[in-house]
């Protein structure tokens, strides 16, 4: 197995991070770097469409047969990474099939027409085969390289309200400056067309079982409790 990690904030302590989660999966590790800063880093790839850079680059600086997680940091701040490395270990012997593995979410209740259901969640992607590696890389690119469609009024609002959603925990919980919030809208839409791409091409596949929603759970009440302690760190007005 080898883990391909699209690393946009980098330190030593954050490459034992990553080494540490590679291990746990006896995995070789490969990290791809898109922060300007690692430019002199031969897996540099730059930052020209974030995260996605890197997922486009994956397949020609892959460095083993497979399979391959393909995963970008926010894996370390995020996500209970060792219960990942736990799961993605115990499930690997059921991820066989050809395709693009994918952590996936049903479509929000507006259901339009450019996000599929279930959809992928672009931070994680399991990869049996190079095949199905080149096969993720070549749909990325292709999705950033095509020019941005107009969006339906109902995409417009959905893309509006989880962005700005008035419901603590709920919608997008990043930074919020106009540039941050620039960058999320763009990238969630790269999401949503990847999601079209791999499921008009049957290559989307999803996890599944107990133990898999049960990490989902996990996941979600480590962001809340997160954004919980990052509030009441602030200083009150």
């Amino acid at each position: 197995m080898e883990v391909l990690g699209v690393a946009y904030h980098w330190t030593p302590a954050r490459q034992a991070q990553w080494q540490r989660w590679a291990d746990r999966l006896g995995a070789q590790l490969t990290l791809l770097h898109t922060h300007p800063d690692r430019a002199d880093q031969a897996t540099y790839v730059g930052n020209t469409h974030f995260e996605f850079t890197g997922y486009a680059a994956a397949a020609r600086h892959a460095q083993t047969d497979g399979p391959y997680v393909v995963v970008n940091d926010t894996l370390l701040d995020r996500h209970a990474s060792g219960l990942w490395a736990n799961w993605l270990l115990a499930a690997s012997s059921s991820l066989h099939a050809s395709g693009v593995f994918c952590d996936v979410y049903p479509a929000p209740r507006e259901r339009p027409a450019e996000i599929p259901d279930p959809y992928a969640s672009s931070w994680i992607f399991y990869l049996p085969t190079l095949a199905d590696l080149e096969t993720l890389s070549a749909a990325v690119q292709q999705v950033v390289s095509q020019p941005a469609a107009e969006p339906s009024p109902t995409y417009r609002a959905f893309l509006d309200r989880w962005l700005n959603h008035p419901v603590p925990g709920v919608g997008y919980q990043g930074p919020r400056t106009p540039v941050d919030l620039a960058r999320k809208r763009q990238t969630v839409v790269w999401e949503h067309a990847l999601s079209q791409l791999l499921v008009s091409s049957n290559q989307l596949q999803t996890f599944k079982g107990t133990r898999y929603k049960t990490l989902r759970f996990i996941d979600k009440i480590l962001r809340r409790s997160q954004l919980l302690e990052t509030r009441n760190r602030q200083p009150n007005p």
